[in-house]
């Protein structure tokens, strides 16, 4: 048997990946108060201190900078805290939550992650859609705003405050989720050389934002474990799945779980992305049951019924069912909720290479969709689009 080499060894350790924390939801959120060690694809060799990659890079500014907008863009070129350095084994997990440096490695360690998700739903990288001009992504730590935001060559958070309690969005994964979704769009439709017909791309873009925001939550092994066993199985319930963009344990700002149709939203973006949001996550409760049915764990004629419409009795014999199968396989449970993600994500990441950004509508988004997916799939997307109204 040939042995390796120490520096061959130390060679192949590095390509396995490089660790990270990483909280899937703000740490005030009960239930999530402690981060999880996650394994990020990138090599250890390939992370310089910032963090920094060939593809993006982290800066913590010393002082306020005012956010960037039409007049003003990176790289940012004013005085800067020391940047992150990984530990003497040259991961990143040496970091100290609560820390400041901690903040710059938890915005990179939660970009890449969602990266990492989006680009194994499309086979090949995401190249950035400002590359011609910068190279790299520049992720701002920390600024003195409350509000976080994407635009042209850089990712920006701000930080909350509620009770007198300041609360970094850079803690925040589904906020650097959703505005990582933005880029991801647009890297992949390009950018509209005017005002879209209808603004629908605008309504898109956020809706698809918050879906990444949904879908990359779903990755993290713990939270898909502490969300079936707080529901028992039952993903109809309100649950931190739904959430979105949080600011403290009461306050959701966009829920999944809606039952909003076309006719009755206005023209505000926001509003009108929600229908779409909504008939992708039913789209995935609806492939999970048929998983849940199809191994034992579910009564047959949960398939028969429109989730939008059960009586109260229905609703809690299938409750108590499902928490009764649930307590027997529970991993079965994860295995179709993980299915049903897949599913669905890769059909929206597919889509987006087809969509003109400058024609697009949520009709022809959505026919995108069901057009990439896979037959089961396809069958309930496009009942739950034509439910929405959307198609």
């Amino acid at each position: 048997m040939r042995l390796l080499r120490d520096d061959s060894l130390e060679s192949a350790n590095a390509r396995l990946g490089t660790r990270f924390w990483i909280y899937p939801q703000p740490p005030f959120i009960p239930g999530y108060e402690q981060p999880d060690r996650v394994w990020l694809s990138i090599p250890r060799d390939e992370i310089g201190a910032g963090p920094s990659d060939v593809t993006m890079y982290v800066v913590d500014p010393a002082y306020d900078k005012q956010p960037y907008g039409f007049d003003r863009f990176p790289p940012f070129e004013g005085e800067r805290r020391p940047p992150a350095r990984p530990g003497p084994d040259r991961h990143f997990d040496n970091m100290v939550p609560g820390s400041r440096p901690f903040l710059a490695v938890h915005a990179y360690a939660c970009v890449r992650f969602v990266l990492d998700i989006w680009q194994s739903y499309l086979g090949r990288p995401i190249r950035w859609f400002f590359d011609q001009r910068f190279p790299r992504l520049e992720i701002v730590a920390f600024v003195d705003w409350d509000n976080a935001q994407a635009g042209y060559g850089f990712l920006e958070l701000g930080c909350s405050e509620v009770d007198g309690i300041r609360r970094p969005y850079a803690l925040n994964f589904d906020t650097i989720a959703h505005e990582v979704g933005h880029l991801v769009m647009l890297s992949e439709t390009g950018i509209p050389s005017g005002i879209p017909r209808d603004d629908d791309f605008f309504s898109f873009s956020e809706a698809f934002a918050d879906i990444v925001s949904l879908i990359s939550f779903l990755h993290f092994d713990s939270a898909i474990d502490r969300l079936l066993r707080r529901t028992r199985g039952n993903l109809l319930l309100y649950n931190e799945l739904n959430r979105f963009a949080e600011t403290s344990p009461e306050t959701q700002i966009r829920l999944a779980t809606n039952f909003r149709q076309m006719h009755a939203v206005t023209r505000e973006v926001h509003d009108r992305a929600l229908p779409f949001i909504g008939a992708i996550f039913d789209s995935i409760v609806d492939l999970y049951h048929r998983d849940l049915v199809a191994n034992g764990c579910a009564d047959g004629s949960l398939l028969d019924f429109d989730i939008r419409e059960l009586a109260r009795d229905e609703f809690d014999r299938f409750r108590q069912a499902t928490a009764d199968a649930f307590g027997i396989k529970p991993l079965t449970f994860k295995r179709a909720l993980t299915d049903a993600r897949d599913a669905i994500g890769q059909a929206l990441a597919l889509s987006l290479r087809t969509l003109d950004p400058n024609m697009l509508t949520l009709a022809q988004a959505a026919s995108a969709v069901i057009d990439k997916a896979g037959d089961a799939a396809a069958e309930r997307l496009e009942s739950n689009f034509v439910w929405r109204e959307i198609i």
